[in-house]
C-alpha cells in the first residue's frame, strides 16, 4: 500500500496533469501573443499585399497574382541590387569571421592587461550605428576628411573625392566599415569557444613536439568548427538584412553601386510609393535567405551524422 501511495504522490492525477498544462499555457500565451503581432502577422500581410496592385491614393487594389514578381525579376534593378547584396554579405561575413578569429586568437592569454584589451575591442560593437557612420563620414569626406586628405597626400585618391564618390571603391569601403563595427561579436563568440577547449590537450602534444601551425590545425580548428557554423548562419542573416550602415553612408550610391536589396525596398516603398512592388521583394528576400539557412543545416546535420 505504501508503494501505491508513494505513485500516486509521484504521479499525479489527471486533472492536476491538465491542471498544470493550462498554467504552462498561459506563461506562453504572452510571448505566442508578441511573435504574432511583431511576426506573423507582418510577414502574413506582407505576403498578401505582394500579390496585389494598389492605388493609395483611391484606395483600390487589385488582384493580379505573380505579376508583382515576375514584374520585379525581369527588371534589372533587382538583379543589380541582389549581385550588390551577394557580395556585400560574403564579402562581410569573410571579413568578420577572420578578424574576429585572428583577435580571438591574439586575446587568447591569461593576463591582467588583457581585461582591458578585450573592453577595448568591443568598442565598436558598443558605439551606436549613427555615430559610427557619421564619423566615418567626417573623416572620408572628400573636402576635409583626414583620411580623404592622407590618401590624396600618397597618391592614392584624387584631389576633391573620396572613397564613397567612386564607383569602384565605395561598396569595399562600406564592407571594411561593417567589418571593423561587428567583428567584436564574432571575436567574443571565439574567444568564448577557444576557453571550453580543454588545456589539457595543448599541454600534450606540446610534449609530442607539436608545432603552432599543427596545434590550430588540428585541435583550435575542430573545436571551433561548431560555433563557426553557429556564425555563419547569424551573420548571414544579419549582414544580408542590414540596412543602416549602407544607408547611412552612401544612401545606396554612387550609381547603385551600393545599393543592395533592403535599400531598394526602402526606395520603392517609399521613394516611389510601389509598396506592393516592395512587398514582393521582401518576400524574394525571406526565400532567399530561408534557401540559405537550409543548405547551412543540411552541411550541420551531414558533419554531426559524419
Amino acid at each position: 500500500m505504501k508503494n501505491i501511495n508513494c505513485d500516486k504522490k509521484l504521479y499525479p492525477s489527471g486533472s492536476l496533469r491538465r491542471k498544470d498544462n493550462f498554467i504552462g499555457l498561459l506563461f506562453v500565451v504572452p510571448s505566442l501573443m508578441f511573435l504574432a503581432v511583431l511576426i506573423v502577422f507582418p510577414v502574413v500581410r506582407t505576403a498578401i499585399q505582394s500579390f496585389f496592385v494598389s492605388d493609395y491614393f483611391s484606395g483600390k487594389s487589385k488582384f493580379v497574382g505573380l505579376g508583382n514578381y515576375a514584374s520585379i525579376l525581369s527588371d534589372s534593378t533587382f538583379w543589380k541590387a541582389l549581385y550588390v547584396d551577394a557580395i556585400w554579405t560574403v564579402g562581410s561575413l569573410a571579413g568578420q569571421l577572420l578578424v574576429g578569429l585572428g583577435v580571438a586568437l591574439l586575446i587568447n592569454k591569461k593576463s591582467k592587461f588583457m581585461v582591458v584589451i578585450r573592453t577595448l575591442l568591443l568598442v565598436p560593437y558598443i558605439i551606436p550605428v549613427v555615430a559610427m557612420c557619421l564619423t566615418f563620414r567626417w573623416m572620408l569626406n572628400d573636402t576635409y576628411g583626414i583620411i580623404s586628405k592622407l590618401l590624396n597626400s600618397i597618391g592614392l585618391l584624387d584631389y576633391g573625392s573620396s572613397l564613397f564618390s567612386q564607383a569602384s571603391t565605395a561598396l569595399p569601403t562600406v564592407i571594411l566599415i561593417n567589418v571593423y563595427r561587428a567583428f567584436p561579436f564574432v571575436m567574443i563568440c571565439y574567444w568564448a569557444a577557444l576557453q571550453a577547449i580543454p588545456i589539457d590537450i595543448y599541454e600534450a602534444v606540446n610534449i609530442d613536439g607539436a608545432s603552432a601551425w599543427q596545434r590550430f590545425r588540428y585541435i583550435t580548428l575542430p573545436g571551433l568548427k561548431e560555433i563557426t557554423l553557429t556564425l555563419l548562419i547569424i551573420r548571414t542573416i544579419w549582414n544580408f538584412n542590414y540596412y543602416d550602415l549602407i544607408y547611412l553612408l552612401t544612401q545606396g550610391g554612387p550609381a547603385q553601386t551600393t545599393q543592395h536589396l533592403p535599400i531598394l525596398i526602402y526606395t520603392e516603398a517609399m521613394g516611389m510609393f510601389n509598396f506592393n512592388g516592395a512587398a514582393a521583394i521582401s518576400m524574394l528576400m525571406g526565400l532567399i535567405l530561408a534557401t540559405a539557412i537550409f543548405i547551412y543545416m543540411r552541411c550541420l546535420g551531414r558533419d554531426q551524422t559524419e
